[in-house]
């Protein structure tokens, strides 16, 4: 948060649940409901928590959300007999509403799946070597060849666009084959519907 806040930019983030924080939220007040059910019960209410740890920048904001009907992440329940999980964000943004800070955090979702699949798909999480411009160098060739991939994907065969990487490469580039050699040359054989068979012909 420190470096975030040293350039002069916002941070979003969510907070480490430690005691003293849980204990701060639990007893808050000030609850104001953002959303009703179905029953005009509160489903989702948002408030500001009074809250400062000692190695905290200036300016941070503690935003806790609770809600009825969160049905991922990690569950934590102080309350009871009610039914809401909380989830507390930090954020140095002086005058956003908490209820747009918490909205602004979901949409990372957006985001979390691709950086999921260049990790998974592409490699992108692990680090061949100790030389900085050797890692530097092997993720741009990665996130090229990411680039690349979707790209062909988008313009030749649109109607596969939603899969994800390891199926992309099953269905494009893994293709089995059988390499023939006679007296006339060498034939590549391989299954008449693949991509790959469609190019060669």
């Amino acid at each position: 948060m420190h470096a975030v806040a040293a350039k002069g930019c916002f941070f979003l983030t969510k907070a480490r649940m430690s005691p003293d924080l849980v204990g701060m939220v639990a007893y808050a007040t000030g609850w104001r409901t953002i959303d009703r059910d179905a029953d005009g019960r509160p489903r989702r209410q948002v408030t500001e928590v009074p809250f400062r740890r000692s190695g905290w920048p200036e300016g941070v904001r503690v935003i806790a959300v609770r809600t009825r009907d969160r049905d991922n992440g990690k569950q934590i329940y102080l309350w009871e007999g009610l039914d809401y999980t909380v989830q507390v964000f930090l954020t140095n943004e002086p005058v956003e509403a908490p209820e747009d800070v918490a909205a602004r955090y979901d949409l990372r979702a957006g985001i979390e799946p691709l950086i999921g699949d260049l990790k998974h798909g592409w490699g992108c999480g692990r680090v061949p070597s100790q030389s900085f411009n050797a890692n530097h160098a092997a993720l741009l060739l990665k996130l090229l060849t990411a680039n690349l991939m979707r790209r062909y994907v988008l313009d030749h065969v649109p109607h596969i666009a939603s899969w994800r990487t390891p199926w992309l490469r099953r269905a494009l580039i893994l293709v089995p084959g059988r390499l023939a050699r006679s007296s006339r040359g060498t034939k590549l054989h391989v299954p008449e519907r693949s991509q790959l068979a469609r190019q060669l012909n």
